[in-house]
């Protein structure tokens, strides 16, 4: 009888369920199943009938006995010649072909080598060229937990000539499965362990390399504990779309080359293979690694897995198997008991998220796996179990068990004291036990508010004034008990990053924000001066000296906003914090692309309140090229996406004002798009992060600017409206953020002056008078910073010029026509003073076209404006 494949994958299942049943039972069901699968139902019986002649004659019931198979000869001996290197003894065989231990054997060093061969039977031309991929992936991939490629070429040497070799580090050590038993680790060592397969897969994934075939015997272990990952032999380039020639015979051929107990099911059902994929795989292993057994039934109860298997089996949670004595002392615990109970809860949810059937539900990076087991690591909730109060509390518990443990034995004593003692002593203890319980809680509530709660909504859009008053009772309860504690560097840290964080609620430059930029100041202050008293404390804490840079950064901008001198102080600190942080252990790619962004925000701070410069230039390119070459290392990487979008914004800035010349404008329309892009992908990417959204509408408004400077006025009167519509609604949506309304009155200067350049005054006056009309709203301190009144002077230079065109008008009543003389010399007398006054300390800043036109403008209308005087 011939099966083909896709006949017995539908058949396999059928079957199973077929062998399980009584006969009467299996009767029914084939006649059932005649009317639902008539093409199927034939060949099952089939099948069934010639199972059932078997156990009649009793032929399953004895096995004839075999010779022993000899054992697999090789082409090759002992002291072969095979490029530059002499076999020493064969280490061992797989799919791909042999591995032998060999040795430098052309005088260029002595050093042993593991040194791979495809068997003689694999020198097809698609075998080779799967050899020649191999090799070209492995010379890619330089990371420490993955074995390094030492030298690849074709034999020339005889007996071996035109053999294709690997030379690859040979190392010695145990197989991943090996190793975790000879030493006995825990869970915990056990993590740790993974997280450094983690870390290799996640690097070959950023070089765009997928393994496809992940399992135990793949990774080992030295004797120093370090993990090494071996054999991309079936490794696929991911975005390789070659299908020509053989090309197309190797994929079809590398699709299927796996193995299976390890395989997810996308590589059985032909559909694509993705990062997800490795993921699926490294779900599989770390199941194994804590349960001591298979997330498979069929392989924990020695029956044969087959791919239907693999396709239709549900995975059950890891801690509900019957795990075994043998295991949990295995891994340094008590009972198995105790072992479920570990891996309950945090673990069973990674392994389930990284093993979901569908690929788009697994982790989106590998990263984002590691960010999981090291938040279970340091007892602090993970993203793959919902974040409910109870949870949440109980992270918390777990991470503060010594405190907690000595609070009950700080009980138990005084509790033990009470007995012996009169009864004046005994409420003088219990008071103070009262009052230290009462401390320690509310500490613990202040800081679930100010991080646990806040952290979860900041993102969301209208949270502004639930943050502001979870932070702001945060820090009254922080206050209160500072002046109890006395001299707490614990407690004095907390109160840094407090302080911080409601300074950035209240007047944050670039983030939402209520507008009340002098206690956001204020706030700012008193935080610095609470991180420098810290000195050493915490120096080499990542996330201490993460809040410290963004701090200096939040503060560099408030005083760049206000005008004060002090932002060049405090944007030079923030530089010097970022490369110190992406030196810290436990850096990740945020850490490292701040290096890039806060090289980027100094020229930008130094372009708007210096003025421009060849240096300042040079410092942007720079910091484009640092973020463009990162991403290049690690593609998709959000941190990394997001700080080059800003600083692609920031470059569009300098080269659409410096010099503006077609040649810069075209750059900078350029460099502008890029940004565009990337945050809109951003945006879509993360719905629930409303700084995206805002900030590719900013960049929207600062692109119709460019388009207008180009002589693109359409273009500009297009991408102006649409901003100016979202902003709104932003607006709308979240009506307590005062940056919202400066970021409005900036759209409509704009949309003012590319209504001039129009020619169209009606349309200019009008939205000139919005533009005032809007201003007027806004909140009385908002109104005094630099950048509220840069944008306000640009509202009353166009509104004035196009005042004064219409005035000019032929058949003007001489009343009318005096009246918007006069308001367009008021309006241009005011954007005049206030670019003298800013120019008074900063000599550079502002376009020389812009200032003359404003100071031509002025001139003209008060000449017509005396005219009319003496008439």
């Amino acid at each position: 009888m011939n099966i083909s494949p896709e006949l017995w994958r539908q058949i396999d299942p059928l079957l199973t369920d077929a062998l399980d049943m009584e006969h009467l039972a299996r009767v029914k069901w084939l006649y059932r199943l005649e009317q639902t699968h008539p093409q199927l139902t034939p060949v099952l019986r089939k099948i069934l009938a010639a199972h059932d002649r078997a156990e009649r004659s009793q032929e399953l019931e004895t096995v004839p006995k075999l010779a022993h198979a000899p054992p697999p000869s090789s082409r090759f001996e002992e002291g072969t010649r095979i490029g530059p290197f002499r076999l020493i003894r064969l280490l061992g065989r797989g799919g791909m072909g042999e591995v032998w231990l060999a040795s430098q054997a052309d005088g260029r060093g002595e050093r042993e080598i593991a040194l791979k061969l495809p068997t003689i039977y694999l020198h097809s031309e698609v075998w080779r060229e799967r050899f020649r991929r191999e090799r070209d992936i492995l010379a890619k991939l330089a990371h420490p937990n993955i074995a390094r490629l030492v030298d690849a070429g074709v034999s020339e040497e005889a007996g071996s000539r035109g053999q294709p070799y690997l030379a690859m580090e040979y190392i010695e050590g145990d197989s991943l499965t090996d190793f975790v038993t000879s030493e006995k680790l825990s869970i915990e060592e056990r993590l740790n362990l993974f997280r450094q397969i983690l870390a290799a897969v996640a690097y070959a994934h950023h070089q765009l390399v997928v393994h496809r075939d992940l399992k135990p015997a793949n990774i080992l272990v030295d004797k120093s504990g370090q993990v090494k990952l071996l054999d991309f032999g079936i490794a696929k380039l991911l975005g390789d779309n070659t299908a020509a020639n053989g090309a197309a015979d190797l994929t079809r051929l590398g699709d299927r080359v796996m193995t299976l107990r390890y395989a997810a099911p996308e590589q059985v059902s032909d559909t694509a293979i993705s990062t997800a994929t490795d993921a699926y795989a490294l779900g599989v292993i770390l199941h194994e690694l804590v349960t001591g057994l298979s997330p498979y039934r069929p392989v924990r109860e020695g029956r044969v897995f087959t791919e239907a298997s693999l396709l239709g089996e549900e995975i059950a949670v890891p801690s509900s198997l019957r795990i075994t004595t043998d295991a949990a002392t295995e891994r340094k615990c008590a009972s198995a008991k105790i072992l479920s109970r570990q891996i309950g809860g945090d673990i069973d949810s990674i392994i389930l998220k990284a093993m979901r059937r569908n690929p788009a539900d697994r982790y989106v990076s590998l990263d984002r796996f590691d960010d999981d087991i090291h938040d279970h690591l340091d007892r602090r909730p993970v993203k793959a179990r919902a974040g409910t109060w109870r949870y949440l509390a109980g992270r918390f518990v777990a991470r503060n068990k010594l405190p907690i443990s000595a609070t009950a034995a700080l009980i138990l004593t005084v509790a033990a004291g009470v007995v012996m003692v009169e009864r004046e002593r005994r409420v003088s203890v219990a008071q103070r036990e009262r009052a230290e319980t009462h401390f320690a809680s509310v500490r613990r509530l202040a800081n679930t508010f100010m991080f646990d709660v806040h952290d979860e909504i900041v993102g969301l859009q209208g949270s502004l004034k639930a943050r502001e008053k979870l932070v702001n009772t945060s820090l009254q309860y922080l206050d209160s008990l500072a002046k109890e504690a006395g001299n707490d560097p614990s407690l004095a840290a907390e109160l840094a990053v407090a302080y911080s964080k409601i300074a950035n609620i209240q007047g944050a430059a670039g983030r939402p924000n209520l507008g009340r930029l002098s206690d956001s100041l204020a706030n700012f202050e008193k935080s610095r001066k609470l991180f420098i008293a810290l000195g050493e404390y915490k120096i080499n804490d990542i996330g201490m000296q993460r809040e410290h840079l963004m701090l200096r950064f939040a503060l560099a901008r408030a005083y760049a906003k206000s005008g004060d001198a002090r932002w060049q102080e405090n944007i030079a600190a923030a530089a010097k914090l970022a490369e110190r942080v992406a030196s810290l252990k436990g850096a990740d790619p945020r850490d490292r692309s701040n290096v890039a962004g806060m090289l980027a925000e100094q020229a930008n701070l130094t372009y708007i309140l210096i003025g421009p410069s060849a240096e300042t230039e040079a410092s942007m390119n720079k910091a484009v090229s640092l973020l463009e070459e990162l991403l290049r290392e690690m593609p998709g990487e959000q941190a990394v996406r997001d700080t080059l979008a800003a600083t692609y914004a920031h470059a569009a800035n300098i080269f659409s004002v410096n010099r503006r010349t077609p040649t810069s404008l075209a750059h900078a329309i350029d460099i502008r798009r890029k940004a565009l892009i990337l945050f809109t992908t951003l945006a879509q990417e993360n719905p629930n992060e409303q700084r995206y959204s805002k900030a590719l509408t900013e960049n929207q408004v600062a692109f119709a600017g460019e388009l207008e400077q180009a002589g693109r006025y359409a273009d500009a009167d297009h991408v102006i409206l649409l901003a100016l519509k979202q902003l709104k609604a932003q607006a709308a949506a979240d009506p307590n953020n005062a940056g919202e309304l400066a970021n409005i009155l900036v759209a409509h200067g704009w949309a003012v002056r590319i209504a001039y350049r129009q020619g169209e005054q009606g349309k200019a006056i009008r939205r000139g008078r919005e533009g005032l009309s809007h201003f007027a709203s806004t909140p009385l301190e908002l109104q005094k910073t630099l950048a509220t009144r840069d944008a306000f002077s640009e509202v009353k230079t166009y509104l004035g010029l196009a005042l004064m065109v219409a005035a000019d008008k032929p058949g003007t009543a001489p009343d009318r026509q005096a009246a918007g003389w006069k308001e367009a010399c008021a309006l241009l007398a005011d954007s005049v003073a206030f670019v003298e006054e800013v120019r008074a300390t900063n000599p550079g800043v502002g376009d020389e076209g812009d200032v003359r036109e404003r100071a031509e403008g002025l001139a003209h209308c008060r000449t017509q404006l005396a005219k009319l005087a003496v008439r």
